[in-house]
Protein backbone atom coordinates (compact mmCIF):
# COMPACT_ATOMS: atom_id res chain seq x y z
CA UNK A 1 0.00 0.00 0.00
CA UNK A 2 2.90 2.54 0.37
CA UNK A 3 2.56 3.57 -3.77
CA UNK A 4 -0.94 4.80 -2.43
CA UNK A 5 0.62 6.11 0.60
CA UNK A 6 2.98 8.36 -0.91
CA UNK A 7 -0.02 9.52 -3.56
CA UNK A 8 -2.18 10.77 -0.63
CA UNK A 9 0.51 11.79 1.32
CA UNK A 10 1.60 13.99 -1.98
CA UNK A 11 -1.80 15.39 -1.91
CA UNK A 12 -1.91 16.55 1.61
CA UNK A 13 1.38 17.99 1.56
CA UNK A 14 0.31 20.05 -1.89
CA UNK A 15 -2.90 21.29 -0.20
CA UNK A 16 -0.79 22.71 2.86
CA UNK A 17 1.87 24.53 0.72
CA UNK A 18 -0.92 26.43 -0.51
CA UNK A 19 -1.46 27.62 2.43
CA UNK A 20 2.20 27.72 3.52
CA UNK A 21 3.19 29.82 0.49
CA UNK A 22 0.28 32.00 0.36
CA UNK A 23 -1.36 30.57 -2.44
CA UNK A 24 -4.82 30.36 -0.45
CA UNK A 25 -5.94 32.93 2.14
CA UNK A 26 -6.53 31.73 6.07
CA UNK A 27 -9.19 34.14 7.53
CA UNK A 28 -9.45 34.79 11.44
CA UNK A 29 -12.53 34.82 13.83
CA UNK A 30 -12.94 37.83 16.07
CA UNK A 31 -12.22 35.68 19.07
CA UNK A 32 -9.68 33.10 20.37
CA UNK A 33 -10.16 29.52 18.44
CA UNK A 34 -8.90 26.37 19.97
CA UNK A 35 -8.26 23.36 17.53
CA UNK A 36 -8.50 19.87 18.47
CA UNK A 37 -7.37 17.59 15.90
CA UNK A 38 -5.47 14.41 14.93
CA UNK A 39 -2.53 13.79 12.74
CA UNK A 40 -3.68 10.42 12.58
CA UNK A 41 -7.19 9.11 11.32
CA UNK A 42 -9.58 8.68 14.64
CA UNK A 43 -9.65 7.07 17.60
CA UNK A 44 -7.66 9.10 19.87
CA UNK A 45 -10.11 10.71 22.09
CA UNK A 46 -11.29 14.11 20.22
CA UNK A 47 -14.61 14.18 21.57
CA UNK A 48 -14.08 13.77 25.41
CA UNK A 49 -11.31 16.14 25.43
CA UNK A 50 -13.42 18.95 23.33
CA UNK A 51 -16.12 18.18 26.06
CA UNK A 52 -13.19 18.69 28.96
CA UNK A 53 -12.21 21.84 27.16
CA UNK A 54 -15.90 23.44 26.98
CA UNK A 55 -16.99 22.13 30.36
CA UNK A 56 -14.08 24.39 31.85
CA UNK A 57 -14.36 27.23 29.61
CA UNK A 58 -18.26 27.67 29.99
CA UNK A 59 -17.99 27.01 33.77
CA UNK A 60 -15.97 30.18 33.67
CA UNK A 61 -18.23 32.14 32.25
CA UNK A 62 -17.44 32.00 28.87
CA UNK A 63 -19.92 31.41 26.06
CA UNK A 64 -18.25 28.72 23.88
CA UNK A 65 -19.19 26.85 20.42
CA UNK A 66 -18.10 24.08 19.82
CA UNK A 67 -17.62 24.28 15.40
CA UNK A 68 -17.69 20.12 13.71
CA UNK A 69 -17.88 19.13 10.58
CA UNK A 70 -20.21 16.73 11.73
CA UNK A 71 -18.85 13.51 10.10
CA UNK A 72 -21.57 11.17 9.05
CA UNK A 73 -24.52 13.31 9.29
CA UNK A 74 -27.64 13.13 7.30
CA UNK A 75 -28.26 16.66 6.57
CA UNK A 76 -26.49 19.65 4.52
CA UNK A 77 -25.15 22.84 4.88
CA UNK A 78 -24.92 24.46 8.06
CA UNK A 79 -27.33 23.09 11.37
CA UNK A 80 -27.11 24.81 14.78
CA UNK A 81 -27.04 21.47 17.14
CA UNK A 82 -27.32 23.68 19.76
CA UNK A 83 -28.02 27.58 20.74
CA UNK A 84 -26.17 27.41 24.16
CA UNK A 85 -29.32 28.39 26.28
CA UNK A 86 -29.45 25.16 28.01
CA UNK A 87 -31.78 22.62 27.27
CA UNK A 88 -31.74 19.55 24.55
CA UNK A 89 -30.63 19.34 21.43
CA UNK A 90 -32.33 21.64 18.79
CA UNK A 91 -31.90 18.86 16.12
CA UNK A 92 -31.94 15.15 16.27
CA UNK A 93 -28.62 12.64 15.77
CA UNK A 94 -28.68 12.09 12.28
CA UNK A 95 -28.97 16.05 11.70
CA UNK A 96 -25.98 16.64 14.07
CA UNK A 97 -23.79 13.78 13.55
CA UNK A 98 -23.31 11.80 16.68
CA UNK A 99 -20.23 13.60 18.02
CA UNK A 100 -21.43 17.04 18.11
CA UNK A 101 -25.12 15.65 19.00
CA UNK A 102 -23.23 14.14 22.04
CA UNK A 103 -21.15 17.40 22.91
CA UNK A 104 -24.91 19.09 22.93
CA UNK A 105 -25.86 17.07 25.45
CA UNK A 106 -22.92 17.03 27.51
CA UNK A 107 -22.21 20.82 27.76
CA UNK A 108 -26.19 22.31 27.11
CA UNK A 109 -24.33 25.82 27.67
CA UNK A 110 -22.26 25.53 24.60
CA UNK A 111 -23.21 26.39 21.02
CA UNK A 112 -22.84 23.39 18.58
CA UNK A 113 -22.79 24.32 15.15
CA UNK A 114 -22.06 21.75 11.76
CA UNK A 115 -20.89 22.75 8.83
CA UNK A 116 -17.97 22.03 5.81
CA UNK A 117 -16.86 25.51 6.35
CA UNK A 118 -15.57 26.17 9.52
CA UNK A 119 -15.28 29.98 8.73
CA UNK A 120 -19.38 29.78 7.99
CA UNK A 121 -19.84 28.65 11.03
CA UNK A 122 -17.29 30.80 13.16
CA UNK A 123 -18.97 33.46 11.86
CA UNK A 124 -22.69 32.01 12.73
CA UNK A 125 -21.54 31.59 15.76
CA UNK A 126 -19.65 34.95 16.80
CA UNK A 127 -21.68 37.48 15.00
CA UNK A 128 -25.37 35.74 15.86
CA UNK A 129 -25.13 33.79 18.47
CA UNK A 130 -22.50 35.43 20.86
CA UNK A 131 -19.32 33.22 21.14
CA UNK A 132 -16.60 34.42 22.61
CA UNK A 133 -14.56 31.23 22.24
CA UNK A 134 -14.34 28.75 19.22
CA UNK A 135 -13.21 25.06 19.78
CA UNK A 136 -12.86 23.29 16.68
CA UNK A 137 -13.45 19.79 16.95
CA UNK A 138 -11.03 17.79 14.02
CA UNK A 139 -9.68 21.12 12.79
CA UNK A 140 -5.99 20.44 12.52
CA UNK A 141 -6.29 19.78 8.52
CA UNK A 142 -9.15 22.70 8.04
CA UNK A 143 -6.42 25.56 8.33
CA UNK A 144 -8.28 27.83 6.54
CA UNK A 145 -9.12 29.31 10.01
CA UNK A 146 -6.61 30.92 12.06
CA UNK A 147 -6.43 29.43 15.45
CA UNK A 148 -4.63 30.71 18.42
CA UNK A 149 -3.72 27.14 20.19
CA UNK A 150 -3.80 23.94 17.95
CA UNK A 151 -3.99 21.10 19.91
CA UNK A 152 -3.14 17.75 18.25
CA UNK A 153 -4.03 14.81 19.82
CA UNK A 154 -1.08 11.60 19.94
CA UNK A 155 -2.80 8.10 20.60
CA UNK A 156 0.09 6.64 23.47
CA UNK A 157 -0.56 3.08 21.82
CA UNK A 158 0.66 4.67 18.62
CA UNK A 159 4.83 4.72 17.55
CA UNK A 160 5.30 8.04 16.04
CA UNK A 161 8.93 5.53 14.67
CA UNK A 162 5.93 3.39 12.90
CA UNK A 163 3.77 5.96 11.17
CA UNK A 164 2.58 5.56 8.03
CA UNK A 165 0.29 7.52 6.01
CA UNK A 166 -2.91 5.87 5.27
CA UNK A 167 -3.89 3.49 3.48
CA UNK A 168 -0.47 2.23 4.37
CA UNK A 169 -1.03 3.52 8.47
CA UNK A 170 -2.98 5.40 9.77
CA UNK A 171 -1.22 9.32 9.18
CA UNK A 172 -3.75 11.91 7.53
CA UNK A 173 -0.56 13.51 6.60
CA UNK A 174 3.06 13.56 6.64
CA UNK A 175 4.36 13.39 10.69
CA UNK A 176 6.34 16.12 9.89
CA UNK A 177 3.11 18.26 9.85
CA UNK A 178 3.35 18.30 13.64
CA UNK A 179 5.31 21.34 13.49
CA UNK A 180 2.08 23.50 12.56
CA UNK A 181 0.95 22.71 16.48
CA UNK A 182 1.16 24.42 19.51
CA UNK A 183 0.66 21.62 22.00
CA UNK A 184 0.73 17.62 21.68
CA UNK A 185 -1.56 15.52 23.61
CA UNK A 186 -0.27 12.26 24.73
CA UNK A 187 -4.08 10.57 24.89
CA UNK A 188 -5.37 6.83 26.44
CA UNK A 189 -1.95 6.68 29.03
CA UNK A 190 -2.83 3.51 30.87
CA UNK A 191 -2.95 3.53 34.41
CA UNK A 192 0.08 1.11 34.73
CA UNK A 193 2.10 2.53 31.52
CA UNK A 194 5.46 2.26 31.44
CA UNK A 195 7.28 4.98 32.16
CA UNK A 196 10.51 4.16 29.90
CA UNK A 197 7.93 3.84 26.36
CA UNK A 198 5.85 7.18 28.08
CA UNK A 199 9.22 9.14 28.03
CA UNK A 200 10.40 7.92 24.70
CA UNK A 201 7.01 8.60 22.60
CA UNK A 202 7.38 12.06 24.12
CA UNK A 203 11.04 12.67 22.99
CA UNK A 204 10.50 11.29 19.33
CA UNK A 205 7.39 13.41 19.25
CA UNK A 206 9.63 16.55 20.78
CA UNK A 207 12.00 15.43 18.01
CA UNK A 208 9.48 15.91 15.22
CA UNK A 209 7.99 19.41 16.65
CA UNK A 210 10.25 21.03 18.76
CA UNK A 211 7.88 24.00 19.39
CA UNK A 212 5.24 22.45 20.86
CA UNK A 213 4.47 21.97 24.34
CA UNK A 214 3.69 18.38 25.34
CA UNK A 215 0.80 17.25 27.60
CA UNK A 216 -1.08 14.10 28.86
CA UNK A 217 -4.20 12.37 29.73
CA UNK A 218 -5.89 9.64 30.47
CA UNK A 219 -9.56 9.02 29.81
CA UNK A 220 -10.94 7.05 32.68
CA UNK A 221 -14.10 5.50 33.25
CA UNK A 222 -16.67 7.73 35.06
CA UNK A 223 -20.16 5.98 35.33
CA UNK A 224 -22.58 4.79 33.44
CA UNK A 225 -25.71 6.62 31.70
CA UNK A 226 -28.96 4.92 30.46
CA UNK A 227 -31.38 4.79 27.24
CA UNK A 228 -32.98 8.42 26.72
CA UNK A 229 -35.85 8.25 24.27
CA UNK A 230 -36.96 11.10 22.70
CA UNK A 231 -38.04 14.37 25.87
CA UNK A 232 -36.46 11.78 28.02
CA UNK A 233 -33.51 12.62 30.57
CA UNK A 234 -31.01 9.60 30.69
CA UNK A 235 -30.63 7.64 34.25
CA UNK A 236 -27.16 7.68 36.01
CA UNK A 237 -25.80 4.52 38.10
CA UNK A 238 -22.48 4.04 39.48
CA UNK A 239 -19.98 1.73 37.96
CA UNK A 240 -20.05 -0.45 40.65
CA UNK A 241 -23.47 -1.27 38.72
CA UNK A 242 -21.32 -3.99 36.55
CA UNK A 243 -20.04 -6.23 39.39
CA UNK A 244 -21.19 -9.62 38.64
CA UNK A 245 -23.49 -8.91 35.77
CA UNK A 246 -23.55 -10.58 32.50
CA UNK A 247 -22.38 -7.72 30.07
CA UNK A 248 -22.84 -7.63 26.61
CA UNK A 249 -20.13 -5.77 24.71
CA UNK A 250 -21.43 -3.50 21.37
CA UNK A 251 -19.73 -0.76 20.03
CA UNK A 252 -19.31 1.13 16.17
CA UNK A 253 -16.14 3.56 16.70
CA UNK A 254 -12.71 3.68 15.15
CA UNK A 255 -10.76 2.04 17.41
CA UNK A 256 -13.23 -0.87 19.23
CA UNK A 257 -10.13 -2.95 21.08
CA UNK A 258 -9.63 0.12 23.51
CA UNK A 259 -13.73 -0.08 24.60
CA UNK A 260 -12.90 -3.68 25.66
CA UNK A 261 -9.60 -2.55 27.10
CA UNK A 262 -11.45 -0.23 29.11
CA UNK A 263 -14.26 -2.74 30.30
CA UNK A 264 -11.36 -5.25 30.93
CA UNK A 265 -10.16 -2.54 33.61
CA UNK A 266 -13.08 -2.73 35.21
CA UNK A 267 -13.13 -6.27 35.35
CA UNK A 268 -15.73 -7.09 33.29
CA UNK A 269 -15.26 -9.31 30.61
CA UNK A 270 -18.28 -9.81 27.75
CA UNK A 271 -20.05 -13.09 27.58
CA UNK A 272 -20.66 -11.44 23.66
CA UNK A 273 -18.65 -8.93 21.99
CA UNK A 274 -20.24 -7.36 18.84
CA UNK A 275 -17.96 -4.46 16.59
CA UNK A 276 -19.29 -2.81 13.90
CA UNK A 277 -17.46 -0.15 11.66
CA UNK A 278 -17.24 3.53 13.12
CA UNK A 279 -20.12 5.99 12.65
CA UNK A 280 -22.29 3.01 11.96
CA UNK A 281 -26.08 4.00 11.76
CA UNK A 282 -28.23 0.73 12.87
CA UNK A 283 -30.83 0.03 10.73
CA UNK A 284 -33.60 -1.43 12.35
CA UNK A 285 -33.29 -4.92 10.96
CA UNK A 286 -29.81 -5.11 13.04
CA UNK A 287 -31.31 -3.37 16.27
CA UNK A 288 -34.04 -6.58 16.28
CA UNK A 289 -31.11 -8.81 15.55
CA UNK A 290 -28.96 -7.53 18.23
CA UNK A 291 -32.44 -7.44 20.57
CA UNK A 292 -32.81 -11.42 19.81
CA UNK A 293 -29.22 -12.21 20.00
CA UNK A 294 -28.68 -9.98 23.48
CA UNK A 295 -31.86 -12.06 25.31
CA UNK A 296 -30.63 -15.32 23.71
CA UNK A 297 -27.35 -14.76 25.24
CA UNK A 298 -28.84 -14.78 28.85
CA UNK A 299 -26.35 -11.06 29.44
CA UNK A 300 -27.96 -9.13 32.12
CA UNK A 301 -26.71 -5.53 30.61
CA UNK A 302 -25.89 -4.20 26.78
CA UNK A 303 -23.00 -2.29 27.73
CA UNK A 304 -21.78 0.49 24.50
CA UNK A 305 -20.25 3.64 24.38
CA UNK A 306 -21.74 7.34 24.55
CA UNK A 307 -21.63 7.82 20.87
CA UNK A 308 -22.79 4.91 19.84
CA UNK A 309 -26.22 5.23 22.37
CA UNK A 310 -27.61 8.23 20.62
CA UNK A 311 -27.37 6.64 17.44
CA UNK A 312 -29.79 3.73 18.50
CA UNK A 313 -33.61 3.41 18.25
CA UNK A 314 -33.88 1.02 21.00
CA UNK A 315 -37.37 -1.11 21.72
CA UNK A 316 -38.53 -0.24 25.49
CA UNK A 317 -37.28 -4.05 26.38
CA UNK A 318 -33.88 -3.50 25.05
CA UNK A 319 -33.49 -0.07 26.18
CA UNK A 320 -34.27 -0.94 29.90
CA UNK A 321 -30.57 -3.04 29.55
CA UNK A 322 -28.80 -0.49 27.75
CA UNK A 323 -25.94 1.43 29.09
CA UNK A 324 -22.96 3.36 27.86
CA UNK A 325 -19.55 4.13 29.58
CA UNK A 326 -19.09 7.64 30.39
CA UNK A 327 -15.33 8.45 30.12
CA UNK A 328 -14.13 11.72 31.40
CA UNK A 329 -10.85 13.55 30.97
CA UNK A 330 -7.87 13.18 33.35
CA UNK A 331 -5.06 15.65 32.88
CA UNK A 332 -1.44 14.11 33.78
CA UNK A 333 -0.51 15.84 36.05
CA UNK A 334 -2.32 19.23 34.73
CA UNK A 335 -4.38 20.69 32.23
CA UNK A 336 -2.78 23.01 29.49
CA UNK A 337 -1.76 26.07 30.72
CA UNK A 338 -3.41 28.48 28.19
CA UNK A 339 -7.12 27.35 29.93
CA UNK A 340 -5.95 28.84 32.91
CA UNK A 341 -5.35 32.28 30.84
CA UNK A 342 -8.90 31.97 28.99
CA UNK A 343 -10.65 31.26 32.45
CA UNK A 344 -9.10 33.96 34.44
CA UNK A 345 -9.15 36.81 31.82
CA UNK A 346 -12.06 38.07 29.16
CA UNK A 347 -11.77 36.89 25.56
CA UNK A 348 -9.50 38.88 23.94
CA UNK A 349 -12.52 40.41 21.50
CA UNK A 350 -16.29 41.03 22.28
CA UNK A 351 -18.96 38.98 20.17
CA UNK A 352 -20.02 41.08 17.58
CA UNK A 353 -23.53 40.90 18.97
CA UNK A 354 -22.91 42.24 22.55
CA UNK A 355 -21.47 45.34 20.87
CA UNK A 356 -24.61 46.79 18.78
Amino acid sequence: MRPFAFCYGLGAYARLMTYSLGLASRRSAAVPVISVGNITVGGTGKTPLTIDLAERLSSAGHKVAVLSRGYGRKSKGLVVVSDGCGGDPLVDVEAAGDEPFLIAQSVSDAIVIVCSSRLASAQKAVFELGAQIIILDDGFQHIKLRRDFDLVLWDYNDSPLNARIVPAGRLREPLGGLNRASHIVITKIPVDAPEDKLDATCRQLSEIAPQAKMYQCRFAPAYLTGYAGEGQTPQTVKLSELAGKKVYSLCAIARPEGFVAELAALGVVPIRVRQFSDHHWFSPAELAEIESDFFASGADMLVTTEKDIVRMKLSPALSAKTWALVLQCHWLPAAPDFLSSLCLSPSKLSPYKSRQ
